[in-house]
């Protein structure tokens, strides 16, 4: 029971040697239903000890906020749910994280931002005045072994390495798209998508920074330039990020109209048959395809 936990806490402590000041435990929100009273008790004995309490996972449980007044915590962690997206267009997640920090700070509690993995997060929680910042950018989680061989070699110094930008969750997916490329349309197989991205397979030596077109049907026409590019492999950034359409899937914000493609410089003749009405046919030759197209259907199959 919640009585016998102090208890515990100092059997273990005395057997250990351990400071109490350099205990801490994490307590999530869901302790304070049930018997908020015998809760309280809890960490104020707790406290008298002399341990550290800090509240886990913040935000996603118990919604009231009427313990942080009571209960005797010296940090709150903010959820990794929160700091996914963070960077994102159109994404409130900093404006929660900010008031969040404001409220740790008027009741003089520090602040660990949580599942941080990409340097634009690690500066943007900085800026937003996190006291501390807990992820992969930094490390995994270290197995004993490996902790005492970091602390015989000098210390437990972590420098941050990770990607420059967020990744947004890439969904595994395989179908067929198509890839527009100056005055040509190639068939290629889409292996996932994000809001940011695509990985492809189809094209064979494609040359980064080279821009294309992901045609992802229905006038979803996503402007991209080649990131990654390995054999018949490729990894698209998107201009514009897609948005949820509503269906666990994801879309373009708009439809793109043939005309307004050809209007921008784009052929008429690099969409695929009946995507346009057809009128006056171009003059003049079609120039040669800059990419061998590559048919991976057969060797899936086999695989």
């Amino acid at each position: 029971s919640g009585t016998d936990v102090p208890t515990i806490v100092r059997t273990a402590l005395n057997k250990t040697g351990l400071e109490p000041e350099r205990l801490e435990l994490e307590i999530t929100e869901s302790v304070f239903l049930g018997d908020p009273q015998g809760t309280a008790v809890m960490l104020k004995a707790l406290k008298k000890i002399g341990v550290r309490l800090a509240l886990d996972d913040f935000g996603t449980g118990y919604s009231s906020l009427g313990y942080l007044s009571s209960a005797p915590l010296d940090k709150i962690k903010i959820d990794r749910s929160f700091v996914a997206g963070l960077t994102e267009d159109e994404n409130n997640n900093a404006a929660i994280i900010t008031a969040i920090v404001s409220l740790a700070r008027a009741l003089k509690m520090e602040t660990v931002a949580e599942g941080v993995e990409a340097m634009d997060e690690l500066n943007l929680i900085t800026k937003l005045g996190a006291s501390h910042i807990q992820g992969y950018i930094f490390s995994k989680a270290l197995a004993q072994a490996d902790l005492l061989e970091r602390l015989s070699q000098g210390g437990l110094k972590f420098d941050p390495e990770g990607p420059a930008k967020h990744r947004a969750d890439r969904r595994s997916t395989y179908r067929r798209v198509g890839v527009i490329h100056e005055d040509h349309r190639y068939e290629v197989v889409m292996r996932n998508l994000s809001r940011s991205g695509a990985g492809i397979e189809g094209l064979l030596d494609v040359p980064l920074g080279t821009p294309l077109v992901l045609d992802l049907g229905g006038g979803q026409l996503v402007v991209s330039t080649v990131v990654r590019s390995e054999g018949f492999s490729q990894g698209l950034e998107f201009e514009q990020k897609l948005i949820k359409d509503g269906s666990e899937g994801l879309c373009t914000r708009h439809r793109i109209s043939p005309y307004a493609l050809a209007a921008a410089g784009m052929p008429l003749a690099a969409l695929p048959p009946g995507s346009y009405v057809p009128q006056v046919r171009e003059e003049g030759p079609r120039s040669r395809p800059k990419f061998l197209q590559v048919d991976l259907t057969q060797s899936h199959r086999a695989a």
